[in-house]
């Protein structure tokens, strides 16, 4: 019977809901939970395509490597083909890992705490990297394919200015890229990376630094050579000889001097003379701060032979263009110093030559020749500073004639330059503003935020040429012993007289100085100079454990330690001297060092420098 009502069905049973064919009710997900499976996916989907793309990163920057050798090899080479297919090689596998580091999901995940730092630093690698392969390397290589560096050398006694000219702009460009590219990398910190990201952080950061001399080194030749080879004008420069059997600071005492005149490229000897034969004069004829005649005495602006007693090339240099000028007038340009180790080197590229008395010089043989043999020859000045100016003439002459390998004679003069061997002032103030910084300019040691500069110069106090059998060592470190946080810094010096035990008696007069100043023939007397960081305190100078006479004083702000070392053949003696460093800095040290010879009788190697020993300081030790 009807009754007009409805009555509701019931809800099926569970064994209905499980029989076969019966309807089944859709399920709905909470949204939370469809929200964290999206972002476990994505996470997921991230961190495997930022492994991915990390893994092919690094392997395309472990594939850069070789070709970053073979384009090194390929330029040592002038192999200047080879050197552009490494190149582009290069560019294609250090810009593939900065593409796999800059997506933008890997961008994203850079926020991401621990491990954003680490993929931050990967991708400025990779980019800086990729930055030095496109950008310097490649332009460069372009650039050294278009100019042989035969080129370079004089013919018919010109150098030809246009290719150097022609790399003017590519080379300004790669040195500014290249700035970036280590600024990038050094402004990386490595506190937060893990450990393999760290290390290879700090390598890059390594490699970066140890090549940027080679770059700036590059930039200034380009951005100078063409000006100071007389391409806006004729110039005239001194070439002084620098003797380092008596040594001076600089090097050695100038025992010859050359005026170059150069026009355009082309060069020509004007005019030889004797050191001798400039001055003396009664009274200084240039400016002689009066910090550097305290300490040197009033003699460096007065004999050409003692101008350089002082560190300070670019006033050794001006005070000598000076008395020049004042003996045979004119205007001097610039002032160019080497020593007879750059002459073997120089010999190198141009193979032995023959002087005019019939003797050979060679790379092999100049270093004694010049040094010793000579001495042992001629007892008579005038003929000794004869037989240096035919040297001279004779190699200037092959040089000029076009009879040296340009590549040997680029590295020659190069590497001259890394060891001090080579010291160039110009009076022109833009090019000494390039200069300044390079180890060519021979400025006083210059301390920074990063690094304390220190300088040890030798010069001889014997009126000899006994410095031939100098032995010369130096040790230094640097330890932060104080509350304040001021480093303090200890450098150790060895001299060693290698000379036989009978030397006194068997070497010439001239050698050994005869007693002239009081040095007992065979005896080695030097005063040695060593300075101290910019603004700091002579704290002591000691030997075997005691203190050591000093005379102490101050040049351009630098605390200086003057003393005085008297050998009889075959003895040593070490000296220590400390400094406090005026304000809170890295105890990591720099040391200039006057370049010396090994005072055995070999012949060292143009561009290689005796090492500074690392020294441990003790803060036991130190006067606090």
């Amino acid at each position: 019977m009807a009754t007009g009502l409805t009555v509701p069905e019931a809800p099926p049973s569970a064994d209905a809901e499980a029989q076969p064919g019966a309807p089944r009710r859709r399920r709905l997900r909470h949204p939370v939970a469809t929200i964290l499976s999206a972002i476990a996916l994505i996470l997921l989907f991230a961190i495997v395509w930022i492994g991915v793309r990390g893994y092919l990163a690094q392997r395309a920057l472990t594939e850069a490597v070789p070709a970053a050798e073979a384009v090194n090899t390929a330029i040592r080479y002038q192999d200047f083909a080879g050197a552009g297919i490494a190149a582009r090689t290069l560019r294609q596998k250090t810009g593939e890992a900065a593409r796999l580091t800059s997506d933008p999901i890997w961008r994203t995940a850079e926020a991401v705490p621990w491990l954003g730092p680490n993929l931050a630093a990967v991708r400025t690698a990779a980019a800086a990297s990729d930055t030095v392969a496109s950008r310097v390397v490649e332009p460069l290589v372009a650039a050294g394919s278009a100019t042989d560096l035969r080129a370079f050398a004089i013919k018919n006694g010109r150098v030809d200015l246009a290719p150097i000219r022609a790399a003017q702009p590519a080379v300004a460009t790669a040195r500014t890229a290249y700035a970036s590219a280590r600024a990038s990398v050094a402004s990386i910190g490595t506190g937060a990376l893990i450990g393999p990201v760290a290390s290879g952080i700090e390598r890059l950061r390594g490699v970066l630094d140890r090549a940027a001399p080679d770059i700036d080194a590059l930039g200034n030749a380009v951005q100078l050579l063409p000006a100071m080879l007389g391409a806006d004008g004729p110039r005239d420069y001194l070439l002084v000889a620098q003797n380092p059997a008596e040594l001076r600071s600089t090097g050695g005492l100038i025992g010859a001097v050359t005026l170059l005149h150069v026009d355009n490229g082309a060069i020509s000897m004007a005019r030889q003379s004797a050191g001798t034969s400039i001055g003396p004069w009664e009274s200084s004829v240039a400016d002689v701060p009066l910090n550097t005649q305290g300490l040197y005495g009033p003699l460096v602006g007065r004999y050409l032979q003692d101008v350089n007693l002082t560190p300070d090339f670019p006033l050794a240099a001006a005070t000598a263009s000076r008395m020049w000028t004042t003996t045979y007038g004119g205007t001097i340009d610039g002032v160019i110093a080497i020593d007879p180790v750059v002459v073997s080197g120089l010999l190198d590229a141009t193979g032995p030559v023959t002087l005019p008395g019939g003797d050979q010089i060679s790379s092999a043989n100049a270093v004694k020749l010049l040094l010793s043999d000579v001495y042992q020859r001629y007892t008579d000045p005038d003929q000794q500073d004869a037989f240096f100016a035919s040297a001279a003439g004779a190699v200037f002459d092959r040089i000029s004639a076009g009879g040296a390998n340009g590549r040997k004679l680029l590295s020659a003069l190069a590497s001259a330059g890394d060891s001090r061997r080579v010291l160039i002032w110009s009076a022109h103030p833009g090019d000494q503003r390039v200069l300044s910084g390079t180890t060519l300019t021979g400025g006083l040691p210059v301390s920074d935020g990063s690094s304390a500069s220190i300088g040890v110069y030798y010069n001889d106090a014997g009126g000899s040429k006994m410095d031939y059998y100098l032995g010369t060592s130096v040790s230094a470190g640097s330890a932060v012993c104080r509350a304040d946080g001021k480093p303090s810094s200890v450098v150790s010096v060895t001299l060693t007289n290698r000379a036989a035990a009978d030397a006194g008696a068997t070497l010439p007069r001239y050698v050994t100085g005869g007693g002239v100043f009081g040095v007992t023939p065979g005896h080695i007397k030097t005063r040695v100079a060593v300075y101290g960081p910019s603004g700091g305190l002579l704290a002591s100078t000691q030997s075997d454990g005691a203190n050591y006479p000093t005379v102490a004083g101050v040049d351009s702000s630098r605390p200086v330690s003057l003393f005085t070392v008297e050998l009889a053949p075959g003895e040593s003696k070490i000296v220590t001297v400390q400094f406090l460093s005026a304000k809170r800095a890295s105890s990591r040290l720099s040391v200039v060092t006057t370049p010396t010879l090994p005072g055995d009788g070999s012949t060292p190697v143009v561009g290689t420098t005796k090492p500074v020993a690392p020294l441990a300081v003790s803060c036991s030790s130190v006067v606090k």
